[in-house]
């Protein structure tokens, strides 16, 4: 994973530092790092890279796996902040299996996941591209990251059940657009910066922020039920999260449903009323049918911005993906 010898020789290490520490690094970093990693993920992400390649006209390509290792840093990206979020939220679960601050403490996963942060940057710098990408790259990394955060600090602040009903869907939907958004936006980007002649940016930025925010409110929609073997699926209503669920009951709901879903909220772990909410109300249904419309919304954009046809391998890839985000909920 990394050339610890080339890192450590800057630092006048003695012979044999490496070797000697090896087993220190592989217990607090390595092991942890490929066990998290190997775990099933959808890589959507790194499917956004291509899309972006192809957006931007398809540029020739500098060697084959280029797009490859670019979807690689945008995951490794991906997976440091996933560590994080499990930390704040003390999740108990992370794609099927105990979290990392559960398994390996909360002060090895904190420092993983911020590795993972700038290990990313260090994956820019080693790609055999020319240095104006590597800068434009390295530059739209930190943006994202900082976006990424003030979008958490939305999350992990607010107790959404105290906010002003007429307030949370802007406040929903600028933490989606900050934290989902800001990641997929950062995918397309990548792959766009391989044409230096590409001025669409706008337009691009727009999809990619709307494309993600839509992917985090199928997300909510497919979590929010009762009958699941996954840990994590009602965290964020326990939490009081900003989720799209939220924003949903505030745009649609009666005075009823607010307050009848309010008592479900607070009576968790008891699910009996959150249950008989569930059954009588169409929040989910609406919920679901108001992501798909946002969606749809967003490819028609895509459409009309980038004068796309049916057929062109650009919208197809979309198509491909939009398929995968609405089938699995």
């Amino acid at each position: 994973m990394l050339d610890l010898h080339h890192i450590l020789k800057h630092d006048n290490a003695p012979e044999g530092t490496v070797e000697a520490l090896k087993e220190f690094w592989d217990r607090s970093l390595f092991q942890p790092w490929q066990e998290i990693g190997a775990r099933p993920s959808k890589e959507i992400r790194g499917k956004m890279v291509e899309l972006g390649w192809h957006l931007a006209g398809c540029p020739a390509l500098p060697s084959e796996d280029l797009l490859s290792k670019i979807s690689h840093i945008i995951e490794t990206l991906h997976l440091g902040s996933l560590i994080v979020d499990d930390i704040q939220d003390d999740s108990l679960e992370r794609r099927g299996l105990p979290t990392l601050h559960r398994l390996h403490g909360l002060p090895l996963a904190l420092n993983l996941g911020n590795f993972l942060y700038f290990q990313a940057l260090n994956l820019v710098s080693q790609l055999k591209i020319n240095e104006a990408y590597q800068h434009a790259a390295a530059q739209k990394i930190a943006e994202t990251l900082r976006d990424a955060h003030l979008g958490q600090a939305l999350d992990v602040s607010v107790a959404i059940d105290q906010v002003e009903r007429a307030k949370i869907p802007k406040l929903v939907e600028t933490s989606l657009r900050l934290k989902s958004g800001a990641l997929m936006k950062l995918s397309v980007q990548l792959g766009a910066l391989l044409n230096p002649e590409f001025k669409n940016w706008s337009a691009l930025d727009s999809f990619g922020e709307a494309f993600g925010s839509c992917l985090q409110k199928l997300d909510d929609v497919g979590n929010f039920t009762i009958d699941s073997s996954l840990e994590k699926h009602l965290e964020d209503l326990k939490l009081r999260r900003p989720t799209w669920i939220w924003s949903v009951l505030a745009q649609t709901g009666s005075d009823q449903d607010w307050l009848n879903f309010n008592f479900a909220i607070r009576a968790l772990p008891s699910l009996d009323l959150l249950r008989q909410f569930i059954k009588t109300s169409p929040l989910k249904d609406t919920a679901f049918k108001m992501a798909v419309q946002d969606l749809e919304t967003v490819l028609t954009n895509l459409k009309t911005h980038f004068s796309l046809q049916d057929s062109c391998p650009a919208f197809v890839l979309t198509s491909q993906l939009t398929a995968r985000l609405t089938h699995a909920y």
